[in-house]
C-alpha cells in the first residue's frame, strides 16, 4: 500500500499479484475496498492489479475545495507513474468509467485496453432510484438508508438472501465514511468535463462495455448509446445483474472481464 502526491493531494493505491498490469478506478463516493474480495481475487489469478482510492474517499486525501475531471485524471496518472507502469489495461466502474474515458483521451498511448463497467452515458436513473441509490435521509439512521439502497444496486432477491453480508460491509465502510461533499464534487467534475466518447475513436485498442440487464442506478440504455458512440466496443450483458455486479455476481463479471483482457493482451503482444 502506497500514497503518491498529485500536487497537494495524496492518492492511496495498492498493487497485488503478478502478470500484465490492470489499473482499476472505482465509482461515486466509494473506495477500492468496495470491489470486495472475490472479483479482484479472480482477476489477480492472471493479472497484476493496481487499485486506487479516488480523491475524497477512503485512504486518499479528502479536499474541501472542489476539483475537476482534469484533477481526477492527473490522480490516475500519478498512480500509474508511481506504480512504474508503461502500458497497461485500464478499467473503471460507474463514475470511474467516466474518469477512465477522460484518462484515455489524455494518455491513450499508454493503454492496452479499456474496460467500462456499468458506464453512465446520458440516461439517468429515475429520481426515486437516484435518491435511494446514492443519497442518505438525514432524518433516519444511516443503516436504514443503506438498506433502502440495496434493491437499487443489487437484484432484490440476492439482497434479501445476503442481508448479513451487506450489513457487515456497511459496518466496515462506516469506518472510512465518505464526506457528503465528495459526492457533489465528483458529480460536478463529470458534469463539467464534456463528452469523452468521440475522442476514443482516435485509438485502436479494444474497448469492453459490461452492463447488467437489471441495472436501476445506470439504466441499460446507457450501454447501448455508448456502444453506438464507440462502434468497435464489445458490449456484453450480465443477464439479471444490477449495478454493482462485481459484488453480487463476481464470477460472471470476472469471466467476462478476463475473456476480454486475455484477448486484448494477446492482441497487444504483451509489450
Amino acid at each position: 500500500m502506497e500514497r503518491v502526491a498529485n500536487g497537494t493531494c495524496n492518492i492511496w493505491f495498492e498493487s497485488m499479484s503478478d502478470g500484465p498490469p490492470v489499473v482499476m478506478v472505482y465509482g461515486i463516493g466509494n473506495n477500492s475496498r468496495r470491489w470486495w474480495t472475490e472479483f479482484p481475487r479472480l482477476l489477480a489469478g492472471r493479472y497484476r492489479l493496481t487499485m486506487m482510492d479516488n480523491r475524497g474517499v477512503g485512504y486518499s486525501d479528502r479536499p474541501h475545495e472542489a476539483w475537476t475531471m482534469a484533477d481526477m485524471v492527473a490522480d490516475v496518472h500519478a498512480v500509474v507513474e508511481a506504480a512504474g507502469l508503461d502500458t497497461f489495461h485500464l478499467l473503471g466502474c460507474s463514475l470511474g468509467s467516466s474518469v477512465v474515458r477522460h484518462y484515455a483521451l489524455a494518455h491513450g498511448e499508454r493503454l492496452r485496453s479499456l474496460s467500462l463497467l456499468c458506464p453512465p452515458n446520458g440516461t439517468p436513473a429515475t429520481e426515486a432510484d437516484m435518491k435511494l441509490g446514492i443519497m442518505w435521509d438525514p432524518a433516519k439512521p444511516r443503516v436504514e438508508s443503506e438498506r433502502a439502497s440495496w434493491v437499487v444496486v443489487h437484484p432484490e432477491d440476492w439482497a434479501a438472501a445476503h442481508e448479513a453480508e451487506l450489513l457487515a460491509d456497511f459496518e466496515r465502510s462506516e469506518a472510512e465514511r465518505t464526506p457528503g461533499r465528495t459526492f457533489h464534487h465528483q458529480m460536478q467534475s463529470v458534469a463539467g468535463a464534456g463528452d469523452p466518447n468521440p475522442g476514443l475513436n482516435a485509438f485502436d485498442w479494444p474497448v469492453l462495455i459490461l452492463h447488467g440487464t437489471a441495472d436501476r442506478l445506470v439504466p441499460p440504455k446507457n450501454a447501448e448509446t455508448l456502444k453506438a458512440a464507440v462502434p468497435r466496443a464489445r458490449l456484453e450483458w450480465l443477464v439479471g445483474a444490477s449495478h454493482t455486479f462485481w459484488q453480487h455476481d463476481p464470477a460472471g463479471a470476472a469471466d467476462a472481464v478476463l475473456r476480454f483482457l486475455d484477448a486484448a493482451e494477446a492482441a497487444s503482444g504483451g509489450e
